[in-house]
């Protein structure tokens, strides 16, 4: 017997409030009994009593070795099973047959937006649904009451429950299964593995978005390519120079439209994959601004748009990737001059933000079709396009203030619309100052 081994063992069982008292209680009349027997009985007797004693003692003190032993390795394991629960990336809920929560890992806590001293020991019932706070965990718990659910396993252990919630919106994976004494056979807890699926199925149902909505916003201008090159052939052939210039112009603009489509679901791409990587420096966004209404000056032209622009602060360092700035404001101009009416205005101010004294704020407003008041929530959203503007510009993408959001949040500002139909639109965003 490894008698360190053992030491070890003993001190942690005996230091256990419930077992120190009896320990100490069988060693105490041990020692009381050695000492009557040796004064009271005759020789050859205390010899005896000594031996017997002596065997009584070496049982007991190797009945608590074994004891002693058993609970030093399940509090070994019960620590390494924990590290394991408290370590892991999937929510797990461990509790009893009347479903009071034994255990909740801190994976479980962030799917659930819930702490432990608000669930531990608390027992979660049915009608507990109508709490909003703890709405989802007990549609998690009795899946029955969950709004859609798809149950993989009929029969057996584990059971695998595949749960979607519109809101908020998760899609979560559930593999249930019995915690069993197998002293008695009897079933005396539960644990329940959550696996959060809602980024994973988000981003494959994206993809698949992104694929078909890429071979159809390709498939228009690059048809239209092609009958534009067959007429500019036959044009050729027939050395008609006029026709040909005029078909040469509309080939180059399909071109150019085909590959500004392919350099927004590239961004969108980059951005889905977290590979839309920023250069920042600092800038002064006065002349940015300067430069980006400098170059609209011929589609400003071209679409009869006037345009006013005004600085209303001297503070006008930030810190930016200039070349994805100029991206982010060119796609709110270009819409403000292709969805304004004819004779239309544009206005850009430039401002301190009124509600944050280290930002400054830009509006870009027009005098344009304006967007229905249903669809402002929905303008940043990716593919997204209101229905006037479809029939105004049947060719948009939808990604244009998709990603446009994405760069100003990058930059550490927020965006946000204003609209009235048939009035005009006004986007705000703000950007941080340097300090």
């Amino acid at each position: 017997m490894n008698l360190i081994k053992f030491l070890k063992e003993l001190k942690f069982y005996t230091s256990q409030q419930e077992n120190k008292k009896l320990f100490y209680l069988i060693c105490s009349l041990f020692i009381v009994s050695e000492i009557i027997g040796l004064i009271l009985a005759p020789a050859i007797v205390k010899i005896l009593i000594a031996c017997i004693l002596f065997f009584i003692f070496l049982a007991i003190v190797l009945f608590y070795k074994n004891i002693a032993e058993k609970s030093f390795n399940n509090f070994v394991k019960y620590t390494e099973l924990k590290a394991v629960i408290e370590n892991i990336e999937d929510g797990i809920i461990i509790y009893d047959t009347n479903f009071k929560i034994i255990d909740f890992n801190p994976a479980a806590q962030k799917i659930f937006g819930l702490n432990p001293e608000e669930i531990i020991n608390k027992t979660i019932t049915p009608d507990m649904v109508q709490n909003p706070h703890l709405k989802i965990l007990t549609q998690i718990l009795f899946p029955s009451l969950a709004p859609s659910i798809n149950t993989i396993t009929d029969s057996g252990w584990p059971k695998i429950v595949e749960i979607n919630f519109e809101e908020p919106h998760l899609k979560l994976k559930t593999f249930l299964n019995q915690v069993i004494n197998q002293e008695n056979n009897q079933v005396v807890a539960f644990i329940k593995i959550i696996q959060d699926e809602t980024r994973e199925s988000d981003i494959l149902q994206s993809k698949s978005e992104f694929l078909t909505v890429s071979a159809h916003q390709l498939r228009t201008p690059l048809t239209a390519l092609s009958w534009t090159l067959e007429s500019l052939k036959k044009s050729l052939e027939n050395k008609d120079i006029s026709e040909s210039t005029k078909l040469a112009g509309e080939a180059w603009n399909l071109i150019q439209r085909s590959l500004k489509i392919i350099e927004d679901l590239l961004n969108a791409a980059k951005i889905e994959e977290g590979r839309f990587g920023f250069n920042f420096q600092e800038i002064n966004f006065g002349k940015l601004l300067e430069d980006i209404l400098k170059d609209l000056s011929p589609i400003l032209n071209e679409y009869k748009i006037s345009l006013e622009s005004k600085i209303q602060t001297n503070e006008l360092k930030i810190s930016a990737d200039e070349e994805k700035l100029k991206m982010a404001i060119n796609n709110i101009l270009e819409n403000a001059i292709k969805y304004n009416v004819p004779n239309g205005s544009i206005s850009v101010l430039v401002e301190n933000d009124e509600n944050n004294p280290h930002n400054i704020k830009v509006s870009i407003s027009d005098t344009g079709i304006g967007i229905p008041k249903e669809s402002i929530p929905k303008m940043f959203g990716k593919f997204y396009r209101a229905e006037n503007a479809q029939r105004v510009e049947p060719n948009g993408n939808g990604l244009g203030l998709y990603i446009t959001k994405n760069i100003i949040e990058k930059h550490g500002g927020k965006i946000y619309v204003e609209s009235q139909l048939k009035r005009g639109t006004t986007f705000y965003f703000t950007l941080p100052k340097v300090k």
